[in-house]
């Protein structure tokens, strides 16, 4: 007859083997141990890199030291959008350029990126009664025509997604703009004693 210590300790190690955890992976979102689907067709570094911050270190120390003056800080957001249209108009016009197709998705999506967060900033603004007319009066202007040069390059199927999210966000910013712009026209001629005011501006 079996030994009875042997079977048992042969039932202990293949339930230990059934019940070894299998690997996860971890969310970055700061809470260990909760575990994050990976999304389909996308590695970890892919994912990584979708949920970088558009602003390079300068740039985000740029706005941050102009969180209390709304019209520098829309300003700013403006001339780093326009940095990435300026970039998109020169690939798309350059067939030979290196690397051209994933540089032309990367500004598109780092466009899409900043034309949020400029959004966020005009909402939080305009909620908080600070004056941005001056800043609104460039922007408006400036938003009808960053579709047209979102188009200019030839379609291609490495970004023609990044590109239709940059054209709804163009949209989105531009409704936007004029929205706000009319609407401050209005409260400030209504408010005559809070023109000018700064508000309280974003974090």
């Amino acid at each position: 007859m079996p030994d009875i210590s042997m079977k048992l300790r042969l039932a202990a190690a293949l339930v230990g083997a059934v019940l070894l955890p299998c690997p996860v992976v971890f969310a970055e979102t700061g809470s260990p141990g909760v575990a994050a689907a990976a999304p389909s067709g996308m590695s970890a570094g892919q994912a990584q890199q979708n949920n970088k911050d558009p602003l390079s270190e300068a740039e985000a120390d740029q706005v941050a030291e102009l969180r209390d003056q709304p019209v520098a800080r829309i300003k700013l957001y403006q001339k780093f959008i326009e940095q990435r249209i300026n970039a998109i108009k020169d690939l798309g016009a350059n067939p030979k350029a290196a690397d051209r197709k994933a540089e032309l998705r990367a500004r598109y999506e780092e466009f899409t990126r900043l034309s949020d967060e400029l959004q966020d900033n005009l909402d939080t603004f305009d909620a908080a009664h600070a004056d941005i007319r001056k800043a609104l009066k460039d922007l408006v202007p400036a938003t009808q025509k960053w579709p047209d040069v979102l188009k200019a390059a030839a379609p291609d199927s490495a970004y023609d997604f990044s590109r239709k999210t940059a054209l709804d966000a163009a949209e989105s910013t531009s409704d936007t703009a004029k929205k706000l712009y009319d609407e401050q026209l209005k409260y400030f001629a209504e408010h005559k004693d809070q023109a000018g005011k700064n508000g309280t501006g974003p974090s």
